[in-house]
């Protein structure tokens, strides 16, 4: 099964493997071919005082958002090492950005990375690859074989922890949908 397959179902998927650039580290930000580059760079959070940089002088989080910006055209658009590379405030924002991507303009979006938290609250669907094969997928975030392959979210460890006897807290993966869930049940 190829990831195209995969995208006939699901608008946006995560990978868990390992992610390779493909962004050229030469020139200056304005050079790149982006279809309306100011108007990309702002949607992905740079300013249009980027324009003048050097790519090369660019942060890792300024990198990563320029990448994003020159796929933004494309109907696919894989990105990845979200958790290695963004802070959790830009986290947040491109995940609500994804999935404005995939409902208003109808994108396809996979994103690849080693730390489950990047998927939360934003894909559907899990898949694990390695040596280029799908070995495991899931929908589920609380799937124990799927913590076979990757390092489990504090949230979920926690939840499970706690629920390890019998049920006392909803499975969620939004702290704040936990914390009220504490809540009702203390008070």
């Amino acid at each position: 099964m190829e990831i195209k397959d995969i995208l006939k179902d699901v608008k946006i998927v995560g990978i868990v493997s390992n992610y390779q650039t493909n962004l050229k580290i030469e020139g200056k930000v304005k050079d790149l071919k982006i279809k309306n580059i100011s108007s990309a760079l702002k949607m992905v959070g740079l300013g249009v005082n980027s324009l003048e940089k050097s790519i090369s002088d660019l942060s890792i989080s300024e990198l990563w958002k320029l990448e994003l910006a020159s796929k933004l055209d494309n109907d696919v658009i894989i990105i990845g090492d979200i958790y290695n590379s963004l802070i959790y405030k830009d986290r947040e924002y491109m995940k609500k950005l994804f999935v404005k991507l995939s409902n208003d303009y109808q994108k396809k979006i996979v994103i690849i990375d080693n730390n489950i938290n990047s998927f939360i609250g934003v894909v559907k669907k899990i898949f694990v690859i390695r040596d280029k094969k799908i070995v495991y997928e899931t929908g589920n975030f609380f799937d124990q074989e799927l913590y076979k392959y990757v390092k489990m979210p504090k949230i979920i460890d926690f939840i499970k922890y706690v629920n390890r006897d019998n049920n006392r807290l909803e499975k969620t993966t939004d702290i704040y949908e936990l914390i009220k869930d504490i809540y009702r049940r203390v008070s």
